[in-house]
């Protein structure tokens, strides 16, 4: 069965089909996805949102002879949004998590000097946002109380709290994106 033929069955809802293309290009998408995860499993989930999005959109696919530049763009697509995923997940938690281990000895200063500097930047932005955001940022995130802990402190709701520090993230992370690629690039 040519490619052509695996295309009009795909269209057609072929699981066999399918099933025959991931054969022919899954190796070749993971490998063009892990030089630039360079994380094995990352590139992994990347393959299969390609073949899911494929897939899921079979019904609308032009190609005709060929499927190979359509799978490729879609991966090219999903780095894209990886790297943008990465870039804006807010890591101060990690790396406050980090900072905050019993291990980190006397010797370990350094990294006391940055996570001070660092939760100085993030107190000059906080004072950006609104003060509900503020309030409900410092229980969740710095004082890490959970949201229904931090409702009842503030006497809101639930809800409320995860509106507001969905928020407040949003916010921070604009203003600390800089930052936080710094920081990234200091803890890799």
């Amino acid at each position: 069965m040519n490619e052509k033929e695996l295309i009009i069955l795909l269209k057609k809802g072929s699981q066999k089909a399918f099933d025959i293309l991931y054969q022919l290009y899954s190796k070749r998408i993971y490998a063009y996805c892990y030089q630039y995860t360079k994380a094995r499993e990352e590139a992994e989930e990347i393959v299969q949102d390609v073949f899911m999005k494929l897939w899921l959109n079979k019904a609308t696919i032009r190609q005709e002879d060929t499927i190979k530049y359509l799978l490729f763009t879609i991966a090219k697509n999903q780095l894209i949004n990886s790297y943008k995923s990465h870039l804006n997940s807010f890591t101060f938690e990690e790396y406050v998590t980090y900072c905050n281990k019993d291990e980190l000895s006397v010797n370990d200063t350094g990294h006391w000097v940055e996570y001070d500097d660092f939760r100085k930047l993030l107190r000059e932005a906080m004072a950006h946002l609104p003060e509900t955001q503020q309030k409900v940022f410092d229980y969740c995130k710095l004082r890490q109380l959970s949201n229904k802990e931090t409702a009842e402190r503030l006497s809101i709701k639930e809800q409320t709290v995860k509106n507001q520090l969905s928020l407040a993230l949003k916010i921070l992370r604009e203003e600390l994106s800089n930052v936080m690629l710094l920081i990234l690039l200091i803890l890799k």
